[in-house]
């Protein structure tokens, strides 16, 4: 999450690196294994790709999607392999401890204060015209471009993270990436998933998994996190910075091209500056943020020769030390590596309360979606569901490890609010369960649909409809058959239908959740019977559509009408 100003005090002591086996450039260190954090890699694509997007695309277009973000993280990894870089470990985050809860807080009330921002933006085009799916050209990822001053504004998208964590572990196998990406592919390893064994959702930060990885085996940690810098890396880890990376062409042979990128060697650097570690120089500057280098530096030297440091100094290092792994007994017994992020941390706040908890009580961190901000939050659709997974939970543990509620982060007009979600006991959850069965079975015989993608989009558009609390804000039936065709209810974008996929994705969202919690509770009496209710729920690369996406879905007129027929009489 990074130290203000670490990182341009120290670049200018970085030093140009080669990663793989390509470079001709002998005078040039090799860097041939590498540890990912795997949040800061997503976000370096998503920028990325954001950077590439047609000026003239609408707000609610530009972002990229869960799918284009995972085939860019794709790309990326699979030109990582194609110059000879071995890939240790892709580190994400399974739980933050509650010192990192004001930093949670503040990203989500940026967030939030960058929705506010773009709601005050017209969003309708002259034109009813959407993009297409963005193609990911490999270059794309090595070039670093200004976003347009309007595009800056945007909160980025929530679900990415998680769906490129399950991407990495059940949809890329080593014939997709070699279909995406044929010139890049050929040099990953002869698995069916090339990066399934490798990716990791670890209990607490991902740092401090990638920090360890780092220094048993010398590699450099691929990241956007200056705090990274921070851990003990041993004397051969190091690490580098994402947008920092050049994939540089050879003219005369194109199989050999090179990666080169800026490293910054922790143990190598504390030496040449003369102080005995980086922390040092970090400490005074997180104390002092206004003085200028030579002054940190001779602040971090006349700590060299403090025998006993300040209170302060340790609590500061505190954050930055490698844990004992308190978690070892319940890894061999548990699996939690296939949850989804939000749902790995609620499970670890029950598993450990004393590390994860905040306020005695569970907690989860709802993002931002791209949603109309004057609006009711979008997030109470789906709100029952989500309540439904965490009382699942909640009564699959021990009574003395048993909680009253669980705090949901969410968007309140202009706030961000802990709202309290009480936990339902075994009687009202069985009949919850029984309740969504038959509103399932309600649903797939009214629209009779082939297609898991198309069935979920409507199941989840039923539920928004069948809320009363909607009933002057959903759109009638011809906007809503516009708006399935076209991507439009009328001339152009308007924050009505923006705001009608956000809840959508709500739904689907919490959905996939009550799923996973479902499923990790399954083996007990109660809920077992109900393992496979949401089994065809589809992944969230497919989930998370597009408005192109979705006109695709719905292009064949007369079933469009059919279900939009069956929605409005049905639910409506």
């Amino acid at each position: 999450m990074g130290i203000p100003h670490l990182t341009r005090h120290l670049t200018p002591y970085a030093e140009t690196v080669s990663l793989g086996q390509n470079s001709e450039n002998t005078e040039l260190c090799y860097l041939n294994s590498v540890v990912v954090d795997g949040p800061s890699l997503v976000y370096h694509v998503y920028h990325r790709l954001l950077a590439c997007m047609d000026p003239a695309c609408e707000i609610w277009d530009v972002q990229p999607t869960c799918n284009e973000v995972s085939r860019g993280v794709v790309s990326f990894l699979s030109q990582l392999a194609s110059v000879g870089v071995k890939v240790e470990r892709i580190c994400f985050d399974g739980a933050l401890p509650v010192s990192k809860r004001i930093t949670r807080l503040s990203r989500l009330e940026k967030s939030r204060s960058k929705l506010e921002l773009c709601r005050r933006r017209p969003v309708t085009a002259s034109t009813r015209q959407y993009r297409k799916e963005l193609s990911i050209e490999p270059m794309r990822l090595w070039q670093g471009r200004s976003l347009p001053s309007r595009w800056k504004n945007m909160p980025e998208n929530p679900f990415m993270v998680s769906a490129v964590l399950e991407d990495l572990l059940h949809r890329w196998t080593r014939k997709l990436a070699l279909e995406e990406f044929p010139r890049d592919a050929t040099l990953l390893p002869d698995t069916e998933y090339p990066w399934a064994d490798i990716t990791v959702i670890v209990p607490g930060e991902a740092d401090v998994e990638c920090a360890r990885i780092a220094r048993a085996t010398g590699s450099a940690i691929l990241t956007s996190d200056s705090d990274l810098l921070l851990y003990d890396l041993g004397s051969g880890g190091s690490v580098v910075f994402l947008n920092s990376m050049q994939m540089i062409d050879n003219a005369e042979n194109s199989a050999r091209r090179e990666l080169h990128a800026q490293r910054i060697h922790p143990c190598g650097l504390s030496h040449r500056l003369g102080i005995r570690n980086i922390q040092l120089f970090a400490y005074e500057l997180k104390r002092h943020p206004q003085i200028q280098f030579n002054e940190l530096l001779r602040r971090s030297k006349a700590e060299n020769d403090t025998k006993d440091h300040s209170v302060e100094y340790y609590d500061f290092l505190r954050e930055y030390q490698h844990e004992p792994d308190h978690h070892s007994a319940t890894n061999e017994q548990i699996s939690v590596r296939h949850l989804d992020p939000r749902v790995s941390e609620l499970f670890w706040q029950f598993e450990s309360p004393g590390a994860y908890c905040v306020m005695d009580q569970p907690h989860v961190y709802l993002g931002i979606l791209n949603e109309d901000h004057s609006r009711r939050c979008a997030w109470e659709q789906g709100r029952i569901y989500r309540s439904l997974g965490y009382s699942i939970h909640n009564i699959g543990r021990p009574m003395l490890q048993r909680f009253s509620i669980v705090h949901e982060f969410v968007r309140r007009g202009g706030r961000i609010v802990a709202e309290p979600v009480t936990l339902a006991g075994e009687k009202t959850v069985v009949s919850d369960l029984v309740s969504l069965q038959e509103r399932l079975d309600v649903a797939r015989d009214l629209f009779d649909c082939e297609s898991m993608p198309r069935f979920w989009f409507l199941f989840a558009l039923a539920e928004i409809y069948r809320d009363p609390s909607n009933a002057t804000t959903v759109p009638n039936a011809k906007q809503l058959e516009c708006f399935l065709g076209n991507g439009f209810m009328g001339k152009g974008t308007e924050w009505a239908e923006i705001h009608l996929v956000a809840q959508v994705q709500a739904v689907l969202y919490s959905l996939r959740m009550l799923k996973q919690l479902l499923h990790k509770n399954a083996d007990s009496d109660e809920f077992g019977q109900y393992r496979c209710l949401l089994v065809d729920l589809p992944p969230l690369y497919i989930l998370m559509r597009s408005r192109h996406g979705i006109a695709q879905d719905f292009s064949e007129k007369e079933s469009r009408r059919r279900a939009v027929h069956q929605m409005v009489r049905h639910y409506g």
